[in-house]
């Protein structure tokens, strides 16, 4: 059940829309900056939200691993079913 806590919490990180809004108008005012560029990468990238932010929340190297592990067993599932209809 934590697990499914922290995969959560990633997909929320990548698919909540004023979260979106904010990195798509802060990328237009900041630039190409290249600390900026990793930002934009972490908030678009469900597998890589979810470990930084399992990460930054428990401070388990293994969890986060885990956990982004998991997030890539999830969208393979969600792809291969999307693609079968």
């Amino acid at each position: 059940m934590e697990y499914l806590f922290y995969i959560s919490l990633g997909w929320f990180i990548v698919e909540f829309e004023p979260f979106q809004s904010l990195a798509i108008y802060l990328n237009e005012k900041i630039g190409r900056k290249a600390w900026f560029e990793y930002f934009m990468e972490f908030v678009t990238c469900w597998k890589c939200a979810t470990f930084w932010s399992v990460l930054a929340v428990t401070w388990s190297f293994e969890k986060a691993v885990f956990s982004s592990f998991l997030a890539f067993i999830a969208e393979l599932i969600i792809e291969a079913w999307t693609r079968r209809r």
